[in-house]
């Protein structure tokens, strides 16, 4: 009696180790269906044989006092613990960052018709704008906008689209006195006038006729078949007065003033840029940093894409010293950051607006790249301040509403 219990329970605890050798197995297949978490569950996402469950085998008949050989039980290969694969790092697909542009451009005075040069006053840091209608006084600080000179004549240029303009270009003398180049007349009628600017705005606008000196106009004759006029550019150095001119286009003149005595001479012109280049229109002028040179935009036939050119010349005798394609259609202005040296364009763009804007002239010897930084619609004049605030007058697209014209004043913060 007593073997044969000792038989029934061996029996019993066999069948109880297969079935929980059964319930085992189930419970790996089950938990790689769900979440592996763990070392442990990682030999359960291994696709193992099918494993047969082991055969109950009825319990042997022993001679008594026989000790049963112990039963193996199966043995469970030991799995050694994986050695952590380091799963291949997935590339994340790079999410393409929205472009974003490199500056931005704030707005500071809107409803200006054709606005085009601007001067920054020393001291005070005033923004002076030429525009159809006279030549207004931006205060940064203030946040103030004054008309300073009205009372101009108007003119017509271009060719589709057409734009009245008045004054044009506009440059400091010295603090106090403002030089602008007319448009507001015909050719061989045009003015250069020099007017006397305090530290604050006037309390009334001056007629443009009552400027401290006058210079011009330059007539038609030996050295301007049909006399010169739309006086865009203005730049001051090397003890002279530069503007551009657009008249007689097969000369191309840059006119030029010698300062005596804090007085402008007479103007005469003085570079034949259209015989130096081949290439008309000469528009945006500035000096270079140093002083030596004087830099200026080519814009050529406002009808043909891509023919701007970048020019250079000896101030003191005119000789064109570089002359550099740029790609650019319509260079409208030109200035170099005081900041980081860099010299900046603007392309007007005539032939095709959205193709205009912002451009860092990039010059390595005789090659020089046109890098865009930011769209514009119709860009003229640009100047920055000594913090290096970059400011530009747009000209604009006219909007539905007649009233309201499109050119505005807008600045760029200092980094550029």
């Amino acid at each position: 009696m007593q073997w044969n219990l000792q038989r029934i329970l061996k029996a019993t605890a066999f069948c109880l180790t297969a079935a929980c050798l059964l319930l085992g197995s189930s419970y790996l297949v089950a938990d790689e269906k769900g979440d592996k978490k763990g070392d442990d569950k990682k030999e359960a996402a291994k696709e193992e044989p099918k494993k047969e469950a082991p055969k109950k085998e009825e319990p042997k008949k022993e001679a008594p006092k026989k000790e049963e050989p112990k039963k193996e039980e199966p043995k469970k290969e030991e799995t050694k613990p994986a050695p952590k694969k380091e799963e291949p790092k997935k590339e994340e697909p790079k999410k393409e960052e929205p472009k974003k542009p490199a500056v931005t451009v704030k707005t500071l005075v809107t409803n200006l018709e054709s606005p085009s040069g601007i001067a920054i006053q020393d001291g005070t840091g005033h923004v002076f704008v030429a525009s159809r209608y006279g030549v207004y006084r931006y205060d940064a600080k203030g946040k103030t906008v004054d008309l300073e000179i009205a009372g101009y004549p108007t003119d017509v240029y271009g060719k589709g689209p057409k734009y009245n303009i008045g004054p044009l270009g506009v440059a400091f003398m010295d603090k106090d006195h403002l030089v602008v180049g007319d448009g507001s007349r015909p050719d061989a009628e045009e003015l250069v006038r020099i007017y006397k600017v305090g530290d604050k705005p006037l309390e009334k606008w001056v007629k443009e006729d009552t400027a401290v000196q006058t210079l011009g106009p330059i007539k038609a004759g030996d050295k301007s078949a049909k006399g010169e006029g739309n006086f865009y550019g203005v730049a001051v150095g090397d003890g002279a007065i530069f503007i551009t001119c657009n008249g007689d286009d097969t000369k191309g003149w840059v006119a030029k003033s010698v300062i005596k005595e804090g007085k402008a001479g007479p103007l005469e012109p003085s570079i034949a840029t259209k015989e130096a280049t081949n290439v008309d229109a000469p528009v945006a002028i500035t000096f270079s940093l140093d002083g030596k040179e004087l830099v200026i935009g080519q814009m050529g036939e406002v009808n043909v894409a891509g023919d701007s050119l970048l020019t250079f010349y000896d101030p003191k005798t005119g000789k064109l010293t570089k002359s550099l394609k740029t790609g650019l259609s319509d260079i409208a202005g030109l200035a170099y950051s005081p900041k980081t040296k860099k010299l900046y364009a603007t392309d007007f763009s005539w032939v095709d607006a959205t193709k205009g804007g912002l451009f860092e002239l990039k010059i390595d010897g005789d090659k020089v790249t046109a890098e865009k930084v930011i769209s514009l619609d119709k860009p003229a004049a640009i100047a920055f301040d000594k913090e290096g605030n970059l400011y530009l007058t747009v000209f604009g697209t006219q909007g539905k509403d007649p009233e309201k014209s499109p050119g505005s004043l807008a600045v760029i913060k200092a980094g550029l």
